[in-house]
């Protein structure tokens, strides 16, 4: 019967005299060691033992450097530097860069992605001791002009180590072939326990300094067997999660694991479903009874991601996604959050619309963004211009004395904040450290270093380095198909098993050539290879459990997937998708009685009215949707800004008022137009549009670019030439009034309106223009809420004869308008038409006096708080305030 509290616990079974005749045993993967161990000293004690020779269990990486360090000792081998993975990468991306520049016959997209791959190949290659130097070898790289590359490569870094005096992994091991034994250091009986497969690198050290080697297995048992398919993998991991909540909720002592194939991609989604199944989120977070084995880059984990991108404000330019996250950190601007210099910030960041955010223009939104007597945002500022300073007195250095500059970097920001740590971050700012170290270490690698070019190596070797935090034994493992080679399990469930993965698809390197890999049988090179390597890996995890649970998604990336051949003649269960909400919480809400109250009634207005703040924007958007109104003139809530590259859709509208209005100001009325020719009148849209530009403060100038600008100034002339092809064809008219600012009372309260034009025309009639860039519709004016009411209400502040919109836009510039006037082509007479009111006695008067009603009615219900949620059509398209109304949100779906 099981206990109820969970002990790691493994069958040592043919394992146990092996270990009492003190045996060597070497073990693939040192958790599978650990558990050995664990297990020997658990017998010793239930047998009553009090002290006891521990066990002799090693992976088999863990023997082999046993065996260098003790030959370095003896003097065997020549003492050399063995390189970590960043400096080896490093050593490789310098050889790849020198090679380029010196052959340039050649382009790599991502030299760093082809110094893993050429670390890769030299490493196969020395596990399965092929010598590149021998002529046959040499000749069959030298057919293929990937390969010969490599081997070019190869000999640089080669020789790059030989003036290090330094070696790799693999260089240390083919050192111990070579090394002279006195003594052998190790008993004369290894046992290689649950190996699937050995490297001839490896074989040939252990043939050397073991007397004898004798492969066994831990693995006894004779799983059930089971098979389901899932619609999609979040399926599929739901219920995983589903499954081990309720095993270990049933079974405390038994031992769960789940295999995953794809760590990488399917990690996030699994530890979350385990997480809520566990409801270890919150003050709980730490109380998941789960052991992910995988590690995850460095650069991955919360804290150090956080740190890189403190050393980033150093830079010229930041993505605003990083930006973001930064003032969003708890290991930085703990005391930021929530606060309205944030908010302000936020605000102009996405008001530039720039995804990309130099690093003076940064520093000053941060400074522009604060409050008198807010210290938050100065803290910012300073923050950052401190950052920037240190950056640029610091010149070159080599990377220790970088190291010791991002120590500072970091400490000037108060990283990694003020908040206790728990077990893990705390775990991973240790990790940070060391890899400081690690990068000081680079100096015998690598010579000095701008700022830039620094931090770029440490998010390399960020990127490059593991973080595997020390977590106590659970009783759920979460393992990668390798990692779970030869432990034990209660109840073991794999994930991914489709066809195309598992076995995985051959990767042969490319810089091997393909002939010599099929020959030598070098890992992963063929079908057939894998194949193999599969079923060995099938056979272990049926002898590793009890129960075995093996599943597929049936679809992933809308494509249809079957199941792996390694499940052929197992009975096949599909599963349809459930509800993946817990089914404690979705009782719960079904039990519910849930009321709803429809309150649209805001309360009245308390705010100024003399003159009411948002002008005619309050009344166009009270018409649109009375909650927009609401929201945006009395909450004060505006979504944030788009992204653009250059100037925005509203930019350009603003220069294109100006140009308009600088243009008028120059030609005066019809007749100064009539009389321009070509040259003349180019000169003075060119002199328009330049005022226009002009317009532009130096700091959108900067971030927009001279380029951009110059490129919208030949737009905008183009533009302006055509529209005044729409003018020429008018009658006789002057310009009264341009942009201009008025006051207007209406119901008893004041709107501040701006007019972009006034013309008057021959007879002293006066219309009123309204610019726009995109298309129009005089229909905007009709009906009870009128969509564009800025018109009809300018028409009424002004007594104007007529309104109408100026449509400037390339290839289809016109006027559309209605009112009393005669000879302006676009504006209608038929007022009753655009009113919908038959009565041929409908006029201009009738027309603004309904006008006045309408509008009159929307602001005393802006007054009153009106404020449903009820949208004309099209209201929503560019709203951006549907995350507060919930328009999309169905009331059954709430239900």
């Amino acid at each position: 019967m099981p206990t109820n509290e969970y002990s790691p616990r493994f069958d040592l079974g043919p394992l146990e005299p092996l270990l009492a005749q003190g045996a060597l045993l070497l073990t693939p993967n040192q958790r599978l060691a650990r558990a050995i161990k664990s297990a020997w000293d658990s017998r010793q004690l239930e047998q009553g033992a009090t002290a006891w020779q521990p066990a002799r269990v090693q992976a088999l990486e863990f023997w082999l450097d046993s065996l260098w360090r003790a030959a370095l000792d003896a003097g065997g081998c020549a003492r050399r530097h063995r390189l970590g993975r960043i400096e080896e990468l490093e050593i490789w991306q310098r050889a790849i860069e020198a090679d380029c520049a010196r052959h340039g016959n050649y382009a790599l997209l991502q030299t760093g992605g082809a110094a893993e791959i050429a670390a890769r190949a030299r490493a196969v290659l020395a596990d399965a001791r092929i010598d590149t130097n021998a002529a046959a070898v040499s000749a069959e790289f030298n057919l293929d002009a990937d390969c010969a590359t490599f081997l070019r490569w190869l000999q640089a870094f080669n020789a790059e180590l030989e003036r290090q005096a330094s070696a790799t992994a693999a260089d240390c091991y083919a050192a111990l072939l070579q090394a002279e034994v006195t003594a052998k250091p190790v008993p004369p009986a290894v046992v290689l326990v649950d190996f699937t497969s050995i490297s001839p690198l490896q074989q040939a050290c252990i043939d050397k300094f073991a007397a004898s080697a004798t492969a066994v297995s831990s693995l006894h048992n004779a799983a059930e067997l089971a098979a389901r398919s899932f619609p999609d993998r979040s399926s599929e991991l739901a219920a995983v999660a589903r499954w081990a909540a309720q095993l270990q909720r049933a079974q405390p002592a038994s031992r769960v694991g789940i295999i995953l194939q794809d760590m990488q991609a399917d990690r996030a989604l699994l530890e979350y479903q385990l997480r809520r199944e566990f409801d270890c989120f919150g003050e709980n977070y730490t109380a998941l009874p789960v052991n992910f084995s995988t590690a995850i880059n460095l650069d991955q984990a919360p804290v150090v991601r956080d740190a890189l991108r403190i050393l980033a404000t150093g830079e010229r330019e930041m993505p605003l996604a990083d930006i973001l996250g930064l003032l969003r950190s708890r290991y930085s601007f703990p005391e930021l959050a929530e606060t309205p210099a944030l908010g302000a910030l936020v605000k102009r960041l996405f008001d530039d619309g720039l995804e990309t955010v130099a690093s003076g223009r940064l520093r000053f939104h941060a400074r522009a963004s604060g409050r008198p007597g807010d210290d938050a945002e100065p803290l910012l500022w300073q923050r950052l211009s401190a950052t920037q300073a240190l950056r640029l007195h610091s010149g070159h250095k080599l990377p220790s004395a970088w190291a010791d500059c991002f120590h500072d970097f970091l400490g000037l920001w108060g990283w990694p904040g003020s908040g206790a740590l728990d077990s893990l971050e705390y775990q991973q700012v240790e990790r940070w450290y060391r890899l400081l170290e690690d990068f000081a270490a680079l100096d015998r690698v690598i010579g000095e270093l701008d700022f830039s070019r620094a931090l770029a190596l440490l998010r390399r070797c960020s990127q490059a380095s593991l973080s595997q935090p020390q977590t106590p034994d659970s009783p759920i493992q979460v393992l990668g198909p390798l990692e779970a080679a030869g432990l034990q399990f209660d109840a073991l469930w794999i994930c991914g098993l489709e066809a195309s993965q598992w076995p995985e698809r051959p990767r042969p390197n490319p810089f091997i050539p393909q002939r010599l890999q099929r020959e030598r049988n070098l890992p992963h090179a063929t079908s057939e290879q894998q194949w193999c390597y599969a079923e060995s890996l099938w056979r272990q995890y049926r002898a590793s459990c009890s129960a075995l649970t093996a599943s597929f998604a049936r679809q992933l990336d809308n494509a249809p997937q079957l199941a792996s051949p390694l499940l052929d003649g197992l009975p096949l269960v599909d599963e349809q998708a459930h509800d993946t909400l817990p089914p404690d919480w979705l009782d719960a809400f079904q039990g519910a009685a849930i009321e709803f109250v429809e309150d649209v009634a805001a309360g009245e207005y308390s705010g100024p009215r003399q003159p009411l703040p948002g002008g005619s924007g309050v009344l166009r958007d009270q018409a649109a949707c009375p909650f927009r109104a609401f929201t945006r003139h009395r909450l004060r809530l505006e979504p944030l800004g788009e992204r653009y590259n250059g100037l925005s859709p509203r930019d350009r509208g603003k220069l294109l008022h100006a140009a308009l209005q600088a243009l008028w100001e120059q030609l005066g009325d019809s007749r100064a137009l009539a009389n321009a020719d070509a040259g003349a009148l180019a000169k003075v849209v060119g002199a328009a549009v330049q005022a226009a530009l002009d317009s532009i403060s130096e700091s959108q100038r900067l971030h927009v670019g001279l380029h951009c600008l110059s490129l919208e100034g030949q737009r905008l002339e183009q533009l302006l030439l055509a529209w005044l092809e729409v003018e020429r064809s008018r009658g006789e008219f002057r310009v009264e009034a341009s942009e201009t600012p008025c006051e207007f009372t209406l119901g008893g309260t004041t709107l501040r309106l701006r007019v972009d034009r006034v013309d008057l025309l021959a007879d002293g009639s006066r219309v009123v223009f309204d610019y726009k860039s995109g298309r129009c519709n005089v229909s905007d004016w009709s009906g009870e809420r009128p969509r564009e009411p800025q018109l009809p209400l300018y028409s009424i502040a002004t007594g104007a004869a007529a309104i109408a919109f100026a449509q400037v836009r390339a290839r289809d510039c016109k006027i559309a308008g209605v009112g009393a006037v005669e000879g302006v082509p676009g504006i209608s007479q038929d007022a009753g038409k655009l009113a919908g009111n038959d009565n041929p006695e409908f006029g201009w008067s009738d027309l603004t006096g309904q006008w006045h009603t309408r509008l009159e009615q929307l602001l005393e219900e802006f007054l009153a708080g009106a404020a449903p949620v009820d949208p004309q059509p099209r209201a929503c398209d560019f709203c951006g305030l549907q995350p507060l109304c919930r328009i999309a949100v169905e009331p059954e779906e709430l239900a």
